[in-house]
């Protein structure tokens, strides 16, 4: 038994283990835990992935806006042309309706009114103006008196 007794079986370790630990002023720190963040290669590819994505959006939303101005100038064009194609259109019956047959053609059958035999005018010249006015009121005059009952 003096044999088993002299085996440790390693208990004096764990004895001198304990009493140096077990001192009251001193605990052991703490352990901080910190975030586990995925590997940097992982968030790498999910920013570039996030940025192309946006990018594309955007390229496709310039491309919407884009066809939608290129079918709005479309339609201004064709507008356009109709609108020249009724101008054109309009002056050609404007010149119609005032040709001097026509308008004579009115005038005598609707109106009753009778054309004029003698067309006679008058022209004054801006230096003697005042012998001018002078013919016209001996012109004046004798239309006059005979307009008057």
């Amino acid at each position: 038994m003096a044999r088993l007794a002299e085996k440790d079986w390693g208990f004096t370790e764990i004895t001198r283990k304990f009493e140096r630990d077990s001192s009251p002023g001193r605990r052991p720190a703490p352990r901080v835990r910190h975030l586990q963040v995925p590997s940097s290669g992982a968030a790498h590819v999910g920013l570039w992935l996030t940025a192309v994505a946006i990018c594309l959006l955007g390229l496709v939303g310039l491309r919407v806006g884009l066809l939608t101005k290129n079918l709005e100038f479309n339609n201004l064009i064709s507008e356009k042309t109709e609108l020249s194609a009724d101008a054109v259109r309009l002056s050609s019956e404007v010149a119609a309706l005032r040709s001097p047959e026509r308008v004579e053609k009115i005038a005598t059958g609707s109106l009753g009114m009778v054309p004029a035999e003698n067309v006679q005018y008058v022209y004054i010249s801006p230096a003697g103006t005042r012998q001018s006015y002078a013919n016209l009121d001996v012109l004046g005059a004798g239309a006059a008196g005979r307009a008057a009952p």
